[in-house]
């Protein structure tokens, strides 16, 4: 990663070189924290001005990220090559489910000026939104503080997503 003052056509800082390439990026906290996502699927968190070496490092999905979109504060929506649209609280880190999913990888997402949507496209020139308003009381939809169970996490589908999670099935009886 190398940021490059514009005005002064100079390099300001590069960072330590990383074995995957960096795909893309997103601001947190108050604009404190950049999130830079690699073609492995682990993510690196930096700190703002400080862009040397990244201060945590998550390992998050298998696959490639192509691209994410910071909904909150602490949470972030990937994408790739899988064309599964995923959640992470980054904040503590681990993974909250499935938002939705394409057929082919997805090429780009954008969220609302409101918060309320995320568009996603994918290779096959399809557009879908997807409904993010549950992540504003989140904490009724997941529990955080909970033990992770990764791979219960990385399928889990969230209320957006068009699929029911097979526990589900038995919820209603009592």
């Amino acid at each position: 990663m190398c940021f490059f003052i514009w005005f002064f056509s100079k390099i300001y800082t590069t960072s330590e070189e990383y074995d995957a390439e960096l795909t893309c990026l997103g601001l947190f906290r108050s604009d404190t924290k950049l999130l830079a996502a690699s073609s492995r699927g682990k993510f690196y968190l930096f700190n703002w001005k400080e862009f040397g070496l990244h201060s945590d490092e998550y390992v998050g999905q298998k696959h490639a990220v192509q691209c994410m979109v910071p909904i909150t504060q602490n949470i972030v929506v990937t994408s790739g090559e899988d064309g599964i649209l995923r959640a992470a609280h980054m904040f503590p880190q681990r993974q909250l489910g499935v938002v939705g999913q394409h057929r082919l990888p997805v090429e780009n997402l954008d969220i609302s000026h409101d918060g309320q949507f995320i568009a996603s496209c994918s290779h096959d020139n399809d557009v879908k939104f997807w409904n993010i308003s549950y992540f504003e009381s989140i904490d009724s939809v997941i529990d955080v503080n909970q033990k992770q169970n990764k791979k219960r996490d990385l399928s889990n589908n969230l209320p957006s997503s068009s699929l029911k999670n097979a526990s589900d099935f038995f919820s209603g009886l009592v």
